[in-house]
């Protein structure tokens, strides 16, 4: 089992709490969404996994943190696969944060977990909403992504 999911989501906490001493802001909304239909990854197109539904953005400027994750079966000869966050419901939101490769540690057809995690200021909107988007390099096979998870906080 690795544990690199549990500490991303125990820095992501520690991200919305804030240094030792200081006063805990918690998040004033929250939005989730989890999901275990398969989404099939073409080949090498950038694909959503999950949206999340829209949370409330209940000042001027908010700050929100996303944590997402999903489960992927890669397909013939991929090599890396890049995990991103974007703003909205498609590939063609803003992305938050950085998109990096990462190379896969099994061979291709394997079964393997990406996580990504963002988190950003936002101004002068009604509410927020994210996804998460896969891109398989150099595949020759669609990948199929099993199972998702997304989670924002709006502080």
């Amino acid at each position: 089992m690795r544990r690199w999911p549990w500490i991303a989501l125990a820095v992501c906490v520690g991200l919305l709490v804030g240094p030792p001493g200081a006063a805990a802001q918690p998040p004033m909304q929250t939005a989730m969404s989890v999901s275990a239909t398969d989404v099939t990854l073409t080949t090498t197109s950038e694909t959503v996994i999950l949206s999340s539904p829209p949370a409330t953005a209940w000042k001027d400027v908010v700050n929100v943190c996303v944590f997402a994750w999903a489960q992927l079966t890669t397909g013939t000869a991929t090599t890396t696969v890049t995990p991103r966050i974007r703003r909205g419901t498609t590939t063609s939101g803003t992305l938050a944060n950085e998109a990096n490769a990462v190379t896969i540690g099994a061979a291709a057809g394997s079964t393997e977990q990406f996580l990504a995690i963002a988190c950003e200021d936002r101004s002068n909107v009604a509410s927020v909403d994210y996804s998460l988007t896969l891109q398989q390099a150099s595949a020759t096979g669609n990948g199929t992504a099993l199972q998702a998870g997304i989670l924002i906080f709006v502080r």
